[in-house]
């Protein structure tokens, strides 16, 4: 990190580097103090600028102000998210897990209960578009992964959804948020330990798990 307030040095190439990796630190620095604060809530620019060693004005290059930050770090979990969904279609995971549904359901179960703060800011921030064109495209590839996770198919029985083609993934995302929010707010008995077991009997709402991983 270049001393506080020195201006990055070097070619194009390496200052752009350099201030992505800045941008990083900051909002790694964010999310290590909603994890220390229990929640993003108590968040400051100043707070983020004391974390990394820098001055208030140069994490406003960064960020427009808090809430520029925060929409960044939703489009950070996000894309988490998606990453994490997308290493259920491995077929040692689809084995172990017995099937993409249940390995889909999994991984987002598993990255809600490592990072929780960031998981509840992703599904609380205001004013976030969500189902329409202005939708991010690491939410987009969240919700491509859930719709591929209940299409149908062989070997595994899908109930017929009555709305539309979007039906299924928004009940499975539905339901996927709500056990793990009850989860996280101390509302289901066991709590996660159950709730992790939970996760058959919820993806068996959505059909009959195949046996063996697609390919």
């Amino acid at each position: 990190m270049p001393p506080e307030g020195k201006r990055i040095k070097g070619s194009a190439c390496a200052r752009a580097e350099a201030r992505e990796q800045l941008r990083a630190e900051l909002l790694t620095a964010a999310r290590a103090i909603a994890t220390e604060s229990d929640g993003f809530d108590g968040i400051t620019m100043r707070s983020v600028a004391d974390r990394v060693g820098y001055t208030v004005p140069i994490v406003y290059q960064y960020f427009a102000g808090k809430r520029a930050l925060l929409l960044d770090l939703v489009d950070v979990g996000f894309t988490e998210l998606a990453e994490h969904l997308d290493r259920a279609r491995c077929p040692t995971i689809q084995q172990r897990e017995g099937g993409l549904l249940p390995a889909t359901a999994m991984a987002y179960w598993q990255f809600a209960m490592a990072d929780p703060h960031l998981y509840r800011l992703m599904h609380t921030l205001p004013e976030v578009p969500f189902g329409t064109a202005d939708t991010s495209a690491p939410a987009r590839a969240c919700f491509e992964a859930l719709r591929r996770a209940v299409a149908p198919e062989p070997g595994r029985q899908v109930h017929e959804w009555a709305h539309d083609e979007d039906a299924a993934a928004d009940l499975l995302w539905a339901q996927l948020h709500g056990l793990v929010g009850l989860v996280l707010d101390g509302r289901v008995k066991g709590g996660g330990e159950r709730g992790r077991l939970l996760l058959a009997d919820l993806t068996r709402l959505f059909g009959s798990p195949t046996a063996t991983a697609s390919g």
